[in-house]
């Protein structure tokens, strides 16, 4: 077996795999290394998951908009031509979840000067709207059973597609939200995870970068951790990039969180 065949049987046998995994696998030298695995990707026979990470797996999440979410986005899109948003709904992941979610919320992102005018706004169609407040303790008030519609600070740079969340910044949200907002137990929330990367690819560096971000990338790496299914049989390109950043970030007296 060639150095070229022993990357492609690599290739296959790894769900995630980074540059230098490959590259210390093989022995080859980084140029040559890069020469073929740019030669697999264009051949379809692997698929980028983030910087220096690939995947053998094909699949990308599809992003299908429920029809509350389309309805608010056309009429932002309309009235508010310039502004820029995200939004997306938790009944995106309703096929995966282990327990089917009777009722839902909807979030919707703005810079800062936009949330109130979008809040009256909102507020004229849709009977309960709440404005996010920089706390892991929900609104006194808060029922979900009323599917609110839940208006936030967006971050600059979040992973998205146009108007729409990417399933990387879905998965990190809902992980920052489910017990705030009372969405799901955590066990639900693993095994939702689970689900979906039975099916699907994600962009490791976009998980990692967007929750550092939201400052809750500790967490999130330490229960990846804890769950030992996780750590056995998924993302172990993601739980060795991540265990880097903490590391560094631990050497320089830094919080990952």
């Amino acid at each position: 077996m060639n150095k070229k065949e022993f990357i492609e049987k690599y290739a296959k046998e790894h769900r995630y795999f980074s540059f230098s995994d490959v590259v210390s696998e093989s022995g080859m030298s980084r140029p040559l290394t890069k020469k073929y695995l740019y030669e697999l990707k264009e051949t379809g026979i692997i698929f980028p998951a983030g910087r220096g990470v690939y995947s053998s797996i094909s699949k990308t999440f599809p992003l299908e908009e429920k029809s509350r979410v389309v309805k608010i986005r056309q009429m932002i899109s309309r009235e508010y031509p310039n502004l820029d948003f995200i939004i997306w709904n938790t009944l995106s992941f309703q096929p995966y979840y282990h327990h089917q979610q009777t009722h839902n919320i909807t979030f919707i992102e703005l810079e800062y000067d936009a949330i109130h005018p979008i809040f009256d706004r909102i507020s004229r169609d849709y009977r309960y709207v709440l404005i996010e407040k920089a706390s892991r303790v929900p609104p006194k008030d808060f029922d979900i059973t009323k599917d609110p519609i839940v208006i936030r600070l967006m971050l600059k740079n979040s992973p998205r597609q146009g108007h729409a969340a990417t399933l990387e910044k879905m998965l990190v949200d809902l992980f920052i939200v489910k017990d705030k907002y009372f969405t799901m137990p955590n066990a639900d929330y693993w095994e939702l995870w689970r689900s979906l990367d039975s099916f699907y690819r994600v962009n490791v560096t976009d998980i990692i970068w967007y929750a550092k971000s939201r400052r809750y990338f500790g967490e999130l790496y330490s229960q990846l951790i804890d769950n030992v299914g996780l750590k056995e049989v998924t993302f172990s390109a993601y739980l060795k990039t991540a265990d880097k950043v903490t590391r560094k970030e631990g050497s320089n007296g830094k919080t990952n969180s």
